[in-house]
């Protein structure tokens, strides 16, 4: 059974041979470490051009995630062709969304930290990038041929929620959602129209799963009031699982954070939850005993004690996660987020080396 068939079996609660293994990000230092590969963060470091830098990355990541079996692979789309980057004084810069980025010489790739559009006439003024521009989905394209239908491949979008704060920033988004409501529900609704035109696309280009990434919650709770999701964020949520449903694949939602306040609302929007923070409070067994008849499940090995527990730690964490969710199917073994830079490594494949070998069906732990 390859990944892809493994995924597919577990999406439909199913057990498959073994538990499914996926990260949603691998940092560019541990896929050098795990290939010989270098990982290209930025285009100073190189002679290659932008198409050339998504071709050789999406080559190392699919060495990487082929060498640690796993069964599911993610790409994005980028920049449609003649798009640049405003770039900052203090060396940030603007992307196509709006949003203020920063490079991060550890991880080797670059975080948005502020947004650039500070008015709602501004919002309204803004240029969407065009979901259909030209190679928006070169690099997605590529890993689809390079994986030829050994993994699952998972399109990311970023969720409305975080898109909206990102490009407004966190102060003039909760501010504006307390005090203008309608506007952001209109500004939520017109990133999701777009998201919904990106999901057919990408389904269309091969998709088997799409992956909403970008959090709604940090560690004391939800992001904003749990009463905005329910008026706002769910309901257009809904309208792009409803999207993917119809294309025939599934929904996931990402998101750190204690998420328990909204899990009711989430259970019967999306199709399954990563990544089940265990560091705000999430606790897998409880979830799968509630949800996990029809929520699949991803997660939850912490991502923190990677980067401080020692090794046998993560091996009882890894199987104690199997134990707890893996039975009946509907669960994929990852991180509580990714792969950071900061984790060690040896943790990381510790928690590959214990998923492969506890995690084989039926479940005997």
């Amino acid at each position: 059974m390859n990944g892809k068939e493994r995924i597919l079996k577990t999406f439909n609660f199913e057990e498959p041979d073994r538990v499914p293994m996926w990260e949603l990000r691998i940092d560019g230092p541990h896929v050098e470490t795990l290939t010989g590969i270098r990982w290209i963060g930025s285009s100073k470091e190189t002679n290659l051009d932008r198409r050339g830098i998504e071709r050789h990355n999406v080559e190392a990541k699919v060495h990487c995630y082929k060498r640690l079996e796993f069964s599911m692979i993610m790409e994005a789309p980028t920049a449609a062709d003649g798009w640049r980057p405003q770039t900052l004084p203090d060396g940030s810069f603007i992307d196509e969304w709006g949003r203020v980025r920063v490079y991060d010489a550890l991880a080797k790739m670059s975080f948005p930290t502020r947004g650039s559009i500070n008015t709602p006439e501004e919002f309204e003024a803004f240029s969407f990038p065009d979901p259909q521009g030209p190679r928006v989905l070169h690099a997605f394209e590529y890993l689809v041929k390079l994986v030829n239908g050994e993994m699952a491949v998972a399109a990311e979008v970023r969720a409305p929620f975080a898109t909206a704060w990102e490009m407004f920033g966190v102060q003039n988004f909760c501010q504006w959602l307390y005090d203008k409501p309608q506007f952001i529900r209109k500004a939520i609704e017109r990133i999701t129209d777009y998201n919904i035109e990106l999901i057919k696309i990408m389904v269309d280009a091969g998709a088997d799963v799409i992956l909403s990434n970008g959090d709604i919650a940090e560690k004391n709770g939800p992001m904003v009031s749990p009463k905005y999701f329910d008026e706002i964020f769910f309901s257009n949520m809904k309208k792009e699982v409803n999207t993917a449903n119809r294309k025939g694949v599934k929904f996931i939602k990402h998101t750190d954070g204690n998420i328990n306040p909204l899990l009711d609302g989430l259970s019967k929007t999306v199709d399954g939850l990563h990544s089940l923070d265990p560091s705000a409070g999430v606790v897998l067994g409880e979830v799968k005993e509630k949800y996990g008849d029809h929520l699949i499940l991803m997660g939850n090995v912490s991502v923190d004690r990677l980067a401080t527990a020692a090794r046998e730690e993560i091996v009882a964490e890894t199987r104690e996660c199997i134990k707890q969710a893996a039975t009946g199917g509907g669960y994929v073994l990852s991180s509580s987020n990714s792969w950071y830079a900061n984790a060690k490594l040896d943790n990381c494949l510790a928690m590959n080396e214990t998923g492969r070998r506890h995690g084989k069906y039926p479940i005997e732990l």
